[in-house]
């Protein structure tokens, strides 16, 4: 819902990162794959209970996200780039909440239904970019991500929120992943009204 905002504030900060990684002939690619990394530490230690260490390697892995779109941008986009950042979001996405099943087998319940409800936002996510591909519709000229996708109310800023919270307030996390399902539910919806209307006009 805030991302676009937030990047305007941000991706200024992370150019002079993203510069000075390119000269050493980093790639973008190369921090992706690091940001996973991240993520799957951050799991890790969710699982051993030590969340404050999982908070620091949750900023980790999306500090890598913002840094590795940015240098893309500056070194040059390629498409095996934009398919490797997604993958790693999705898969981490998914790593992330299931950590807390395998800390506590009471957590299956709540911990499920986010995750489908995952799976409903990041179908819709994927499905709408191909449609827009595809009939190569005009949505804005100000995009600037590899590919068009459609908005909601539970973006990548409001994800990160969620997972902090997680760890922060673990013992309320049953309320935590039922609200933010719930939110992702009405995204899935709106976007695939979005489309529909979106079809109809074209």
């Amino acid at each position: 819902m805030v991302d676009a905002q937030l990047n305007k504030l941000i991706h200024p900060i992370l150019i002079p990162f993203a510069q000075t990684l390119i000269k050493f002939k980093i790639k973008a690619n190369t921090i992706t794959l690091i940001g996973f990394l991240f993520g799957l530490c951050c799991a890790f230690f969710i699982i051993k209970s030590m969340f404050l260490t999982a908070m620091l390697f949750l900023f980790l892995n999306r500090l890598c996200d913002g840094l590795d779109g940015v240098m893309a941008r500056i070194d040059g986009e390629t498409d095996i780039g934009a398919f490797y950042d997604i993958i790693c979001d999705f898969i981490f996405y998914s790593i992330f909440p299931a950590s807390f099943i395998f800390l506590d087998i009471s957590n299956s319940y709540h911990i499920t239904f986010l995750l489908l409800s995952f799976v409903a936002t990041q179908s819709t996510f994927l499905a709408s970019a191909w449609i827009i591909e595809k009939n190569k519709i005009s949505i804005s000229n100000n995009q600037k991500k590899s590919f068009f996708y459609t908005g909601g109310i539970t973006e990548g800023f409001e994800t990160i929120i969620c997972f902090a919270a997680m760890l922060i307030f673990y013992e309320f996390i049953s309320y935590i992943s039922y609200i933010f399902g719930f939110l992702c539910w009405i995204t899935f919806i709106m976007r695939i009204f979005f489309i529909k209307k979106l079809l109809d006009t074209s």
